[in-house]
């Protein structure tokens, strides 16, 4: 199993090509910004998948206990563990190495961001101390706060501050938090913008957590800054559709091929282009059946139906202007590769699926990965006046009762939203 395990483990780490380094450059006199390693590939942020030595512990320790209680199996999930005697450890690693993509893209927003951190809530906050919404994401050890300039009252938790230079950002700006807790914020106008946002991000640093062994200055200068980066991009080969309420990119050069009824449920939009299909369907949400669009619902029904658990594959909660979504992503270079989104509003669940071979398509796997990730509602002000939880009504309150999870997180957001 370890043996398996660390193929994975190799096997993901394909998806990043170390072509350059991060290089965060500071002016004299300027002290240097707090974590950065030139060692780390620029694109780090790309390969999405985080797994240590602890997380494979774990993932052995519950297949072996999976194993072991579905010896006489009762229900359809432990006969399908049992019949596939891999497919518990590589649920369990997938959920370990999600991460988190955070798009901006209402008014005058336009940028998107990625860290590696699992989702487990999301809150829209209003500034105090800024014009615009702040949206708050937070995970088993870290917090992230995205939005518009904020903190301005937090001077006096300040440690040490400075400035700093980065490809695509101008007015760019660092502080770093006294004290035994891991807090860094950053403030930042994209390159030919007169948007300034700013981002915060608290994380334990604790090497022995599956979910996030690395302290916030390690990841927000060499995974978030570096994954920063404006979504106009996506105009240059891709346009938005609308279904309704919700709203979808395709590529400009895709067709329409059909719109049908499946199985008296899923209505389903398909489109073609050069080595690529795209299928968009939506069903009606059924509160009488799970959540279909939680991450370990997802991760367990991907990788049992499509099996090739040794497969790079990539796990990823999307929040788009505050609203989740799960992304699935499975790419093999030059071969037949699968992306996967599914969110929801308050009616109707959404897939939309890509299969695409990159060698014979037109687009390149981050330009089809960033045009899935982005989609948007019409109704969103309403949808996230809610908290939005990624996990399901057991877990939900479990950690909505605990005051080391729930207190400390809103008293942080209270914090920073002065």
């Amino acid at each position: 199993m370890l043996r398996k395990s660390i193929i994975m483990m190799a096997l993901a780490a394909a998806f990043t090509m170390n072509v350059s380094a991060v290089q965060i450059e500071v002016p004299k006199w300027q002290p240097p910004v707090p974590g950065a390693d030139a060692s780390i590939p620029a694109n780090a942020y790309e390969n999405y998948s985080y797994i240590n030595e602890k997380a494979i512990q774990e993932a052995e320790i519950f297949s072996a206990k999976v194993q072991k209680n579905v010896e006489k199996p009762k229900t359809a999930i432990e006969k399908v563990f049992k019949e596939k005697t891999g497919l518990a450890q590589a649920v369990k690693l997938g959920e370990f190495s999600e991460s988190t993509v955070i798009l901006l893209h209402e008014g005058e927003n336009n940028i998107r961001l990625s860290v590696p951190n699992i989702s487990l809530r999301g809150d829209t906050v209003e500034s105090k101390s800024s014009d615009g919404l702040l949206f708050a994401v937070h995970g088993y050890t870290g917090i992230l706060l995205v939005g518009p300039p904020h903190g301005k009252k937090i001077n006096k938790y300040i440690q040490n501050e400075g400035i700093y230079t980065y490809p695509g950002l101008e007015n760019a700006s660092w502080k770093i938090f006294k004290g035994k807790t891991h807090v860094m914020y950053t403030e930042f106008t994209p390159s030919k913008t007169k948007t300034t946002y700013g981002i915060t991000y608290l994380g334990g640093g604790d090497v022995k957590d599956p979910y996030q062994d690395k302290f916030a200055e390690v990841v927000m200068s060499n995974y978030i800054i570096p994954s920063i980066e404006p979504l106009s991009g996506l105009d240059n080969y891709s346009h938005v559709k609308h279904w309704d309420n919700f709203g979808y990119r395709i590529p400009k050069k895709a067709k329409l091929v059909s719109e049908a009824m499946e199985d008296n449920k899923y209505e389903v939009r398909t489109y073609e282009d050069v080595g690529v299909k795209i299928r968009v369907l939506r069903f009606r949400i059924d509160p009488n059946i799970v959540d279909k669009s939680l991450a370990k619902k997802q991760i367990f029904t991907f990788l049992n139906k499509y099996g090739d658990l040794e497969a790079p594959t990539q796990y990823a909660t999307v929040w788009n202007n505050g609203l989740p979504g799960f992304l699935i992503d499975r790419y093999k270079p030059n071969g037949e590769s699968f992306l996967r989104h599914f969110t929801k509003d308050s009616e109707y669940y959404y897939s939309y699926r890509i299969d695409y071979d990159e060698s014979k398509s037109l687009y390149k796997h981050k330009q089809l990965r960033d045009m899935i990730e982005y989609v948007s509602f019409d109704n969103a002000e309403s949808l996230r006046k809610n908290t939005q939880w990624r996990i399901d009504n057991s877990h939900k309150k479990k950690f909505d009762t605990d005051p080391s999870f729930n207190q400390w997180y809103m008293g942080w957001i209270n914090i920073l939203a002065q």
